[in-house]
């Protein structure tokens, strides 16, 4: 080490100056050559667009504003995105076709009321097409068309589920053809998978954990947040170790189903869909979206084998040379900082879509807010606690 002090030591500036410049620019240029990798097309998903969301008691994971999502919206036109539909995609994929880089694919899920009174005029006021997936246990019962914030002094619904009246009116063409709906699963439940007891039900948090509730209300749920208490396991029943449903055998007391049995059930949700949008829609769904993004091989085979032309959960980037049957996401929220800052959502929102295109120099400052929000939240526990 000294010899090499010595040796930079007897090296007259200027000379120093241009090697030290040199070698920051020859990292700098290969840095950016591993830190860029072209051909992700983002597929982008929502869920809850609402100005009242207290109603969800995931809405700070997955509910954002309606002047949110036009911001949001907003950008893409500016960055020069081409919105494309989910099934065309998946087709042009399917043929071997190139798709254009500036391509971006948009998603909601679950199939929330807000959809309708929200987000729906928003996409047309942009000119964007999306899909909204939808759970079947949680279809709200037929209603007069909701109002939606382009009606000047209308009171507002924000809680709750769409109808198969709106959704077909959604799949249908109403908003200028935004929507195309497609399944979600029957349930979005989820299921034991070990004998470990993780959690007590409690007043606090059995809302949280509703899908305890799911399992024991066979059919329509569409209302289930509005009880008081929960309706089927009380409080302090213990809550098992858990996975989502259709992505692993369930925990049957005794051991795990075999893989049979756990096939079976995947079979039931997926004809169950096909079955209720043919009756409801006069079509079979063409995508699958897996609850909670999880699935397994076998499941993906099976949906394969019925017909589905792709399914979601992937964890790549919807790259050329990755398999079309398989779509990859990224979530799009708001407050990422752990407070509200729309600049702040707004550089993560341009930062994901650059990331998942392939240029990895955004991860940095999607880095630095998630930071910042686990201090936050970190701030907000420590002062609850005081």
């Amino acid at each position: 080490m000294a010899g090499l002090v010595s040796a930079i030591a007897g090296v007259a500036p200027a000379p120093l100056l241009l090697i030290l410049a040199a070698a920051l620019v020859s990292w700098t240029l290969l840095s950016d050559r591993w830190m860029r990798t072209r051909g992700g097309i983002p597929v982008l998903v929502w869920h809850s667009v609402s100005r009242d969301a207290g109603w969800l008691p995931w809405a700070a994971n997955i509910s954002v504003t309606p002047e949110t999502l036009d911001r949001q919206l907003s950008i893409l036109r500016r960055m020069g995105c081409a919105c494309m539909d989910s099934v065309a995609f998946v087709q042009a994929r399917l043929r071997g076709q190139a798709v254009p880089e500036n391509t971006v694919i948009l998603h909601f899920d679950d199939g929330y009321l807000d959809n309708w009174v929200a987000a729906a005029p928003i996409l047309r006021r942009h000119g964007m097409r999306a899909t909204v997936f939808v759970s079947l246990d949680f279809v709200a019962p037929d209603r007069p068309p909701p109002a939606t914030i382009e009606d000047r002094d209308a009171a507002l619904k924000w809680d709750g589920y769409l109808s198969w009246e709106e959704i077909l009116a959604l799949d249908s063409g109403a908003f200028g053809g935004v929507f195309r709906v497609e399944a979600h699963g029957v349930d979005h439940g989820r299921v034991p998978t070990g004998p470990e007891v993780v959690d007590r039900i409690t007043p606090q948090n059995w809302r949280r954990l509703a899908w305890m509730q799911w399992a024991r209300m066979p059919g329509d749920k569409h209302d289930w947040y509005r009880n008081t208490d929960p309706p089927v396991f009380g409080y302090g029943t213990a809550v098992p170790r858990n996975g989502a449903a259709l992505s692993q055998p369930a925990w049957t007391g005794t051991g795990c189903e075999t893989e049979d049995a756990y096939a079976a059930r995947v079979r039931r949700d997926l004809r169950a869909c096909r079955a209720s949008f043919l009756h409801h829609l006069g079509r079979a769904p063409q995508i699958f979206c897996w609850p909670q993004n999880q699935t397994s091989p076998l499941a993906r085979q099976i949906a394969d084998q019925q017909g589905y032309l792709a399914t979601t959960g992937g964890r790549g980037n919807n790259r050329t040379g990755e398999d079309p049957r398989i779509l990859s996401r990224v979530h799009v929220g708001e407050r990422v900082a752990g407070f509200a800052w729309p600049a702040a959502d707004d550089l993560f929102f341009r930062a994901s879509i650059h990331s998942f295109r392939g240029n990895h120099w955004w991860y940095l400052p999607m880095a630095a807010l998630s930071a910042l929000a686990r201090v936050t939240r970190r701030l907000h526990a420590h002062g609850g606690q005081a």
